[in-house]
């Protein structure tokens, strides 16, 4: 086939955003391409905190009985999926005019984002944090504060409130943040929202599930707190891209202005709904996550590995070479995130459960006896 001549009046091409011009594409690192290659190997996707086991059997029965029962899905998805609301509300201890559901939290962080910064604004941010939250806060030009505190691992809300100044617009907290896996009191954030009620203080709390500490309660006694939440991390929705944010009513409402009410799809708010109708099913998840942490700290001990237990789903481990450790891992079908570049050393190791856990150790047990460790 002949190459098509471009005309010749074509000769200017339509400019992108200077904005956009100054980013660089947010680049995840996966290890789906590895998993596909290797059909034959049990394997274990530990990098991005997925949950390790399927949905609660309530989820496909939803899913399948909205399909075979005049699904529309030539219909746009419920806008304002009442039902939905109400699950949330009481699973949560809000009112359901305090959410708004979103594709996912990310969606909740960059309409956060676009409502609420402009030119010359400024968010502070403890970090290492969430990086993606970092990208909405560059697409929209605002600065990046970022609080590098003495021990990444033990920061203060202190270092953050010096970081603070007349232009800075949001407070951006990850509790359990990631990939540290610290946490702050509620009582600690609510003093930080009465010092800057000029602020709004942003509580990303993916991992709430695991942590049980929450800042929700606090919307009553402060405005400027709002808490995003996922059914990616312990409801293992993650492919279904579902989350929600909780704030005061005339937050909710400013955010209308900018969020799009079909971005969530149909079967997600399906899923989403069947999940909180079995609660059991997650918590048994959650407590399982929980004895693996106890498992993998007892090995580490015994092989006189440095560790750190988190509030989260993940353990970080650190290794003198650890590129060495994650290469041997992902040969024997075990993926873990290197965060070496951000925390020096370390590696980033998602917990699920015990027979999971187990099985992974094993495998790593084998990689340290190759390297002589």
């Amino acid at each position: 086939m002949e190459a098509r001549q471009i005309h010749p009046l074509m000769d200017a091409f339509p400019k992108i955003s200077q904005k956009v011009a100054e980013l660089q594409p947010y680049e995840p690192v996966s290890s789906l391409d590895l998993i596909r290659r290797r059909p034959e190997l049990v394997h274990y996707k530990l990098d991005w905190n997925e949950s390790t086991i399927p949905p609660s059997p309530k989820v496909k029965e939803a899913i399948f009985a909205f399909l075979n029962n005049g699904s529309h899905l030539n219909w746009y998805p419920e806008m304002h999926n009442y039902q939905l609301l109400q699950k949330i509300a009481a699973y949560a201890d809000c009112q359901p005019s305090q959410i708004l559901v979103t594709n996912g939290s990310d969606e909740a962080l960059d309409v956060i984002c676009h409502c609420f910064l402009d030119d010359g604004d400024n968010v502070v941010a403890p970090v290492p944090t969430y990086t993606h939250f970092l990208h909405f806060v560059r697409m929209v030009g605002a600065e990046i504060r970022e609080v590098k505190g003495e021990n990444p691992l033990l920061p203060t809300l202190k270092e953050v409130s010096r970081a603070v100044n007349d232009k800075t617009k949001i407070i951006y907290l990850v509790n359990p943040n990631n990939p540290t896996g610290n946490i702050y009191s509620p009582a600690e954030i609510m003093q930080l929202a009465l010092r800057n009620p000029q602020c709004l203080v942003l509580v990303d709390e993916a991992y709430y599930e695991f942590s049980g500490v929450s800042c929700v309660k606090l919307l009553g006694e402060v405005e400027n707190i709002v808490v995003t939440r996922s059914f990616s991390k312990c409801f293992g929705l993650a492919a279904m891209r579902i989350g929600y944010l909780i704030a005061v009513e005339k937050i909710i409402q400013q955010l209308r202005r900018v969020h799009n009410p079909k971005s969530v799809n149909m079967l997600a708010q399906v899923a989403a709904s069947a999940a909180l109708e079995d609660l059991s099913y997650y918590r048994n998840y959650a407590r399982s996550v929980k004895r693996s942490a106890n498992l993998m700290l007892a090995y580490c001990r015994q092989r006189h590995i440095e560790c750190w237990p988190t509030y989260a789903n993940f353990m970080l481990l650190r290794f003198s070479k650890p590129q060495t450790i994650i290469e041997g891992l992902a040969r024997k079908g075990v993926y873990i995130r290197d965060r070496s570049r951000l925390l020096p050393g370390m590696v980033r190791i998602t917990l699920g459960t015990e027979e999971h856990t187990r099985e992974v150790i094993q495998r790593l047990d084998e990689v340290l006896e190759e390297i002589g460790f």
